[in-house]
């Protein structure tokens, strides 16, 4: 589970657990019939749940794919460690690599996404967040890399990151819509972008 799974007692706990069980089967869900096929019936069917106890926790479908996605994000809780250690292209690359395992969790991203660039959309507030953080790491992964005399660039690297994560995003769009390889094109994109020293 995510880093902030429920380890106490008492209602707290309980809820918490519930909210790690709804994501993980709308996961299973939404990975086997996709974000516009699923639904939270049958999330709720799946754990002999009624429809009331899933929107209790999560009361609209993109509520529920923006924790789904949150939990996938906490899942690269070491990104920066990891880019120390091997470098920010190779670590942007195995992320993508591994991506390509998961067609519909990338596709719906892609969706919500989209859906949450309006100011009064429910997960506007989740994008913005999400953004802000990723360019963070990015950046600093750049600067480190920079030191160590990896990459040459020197263009700023908030907006390196910026360029970066907004064409992995249109990449990965490629990807889902005509098979575009999207590890050769990213990595194509960062050789142009941050011009990695030669091993």
């Amino acid at each position: 589970m995510a880093e902030d799974a429920p380890t106490g007692r008492g209602p707290y706990a309980k809820s918490a657990l519930r909210r790690a069980e709804i994501i993980d089967s709308a996961i299973s869900v939404f990975g086997t019939h996709g974000y516009r096929g699923g639904s939270l019936r049958q999330i709720a069917k799946q754990l002999d749940l009624g429809l009331t106890t899933v929107m209790h926790h999560f009361p609209t479908k993109v509520a529920l794919l923006a924790a789904v996605l949150d939990q996938e994000d906490a899942a690269d809780t070491d990104f920066l460690d990891r880019s120390a250690r091997n470098g920010f292209v190779p670590t942007v690359l195995a992320i993508v690599e591994r991506n390509l395992a998961r067609r519909e969790l990338v596709r719906m991203f892609a969706i919500v996404s989209a859906e949450a660039t309006h100011p009064e959309h429910e997960a506007h507030a989740w994008l913005r967040r999400r953004y802000t953080t990723v360019v963070a790491d990015y950046a600093a992964a750049i600067v480190t890399d920079r030191r160590l005399g990896r990459i040459r660039t020197t263009v700023d690297e908030h907006m390196l990151a910026d360029l970066v994560i907004g064409g992995w995003e249109g990449i990965q769009v490629r990807w889902l819509a005509d098979g575009t390889d999207p590890v050769a094109a990213m990595h194509a994109l960062m050789l142009a972008l941050l011009d990695p020293a030669e091993d």
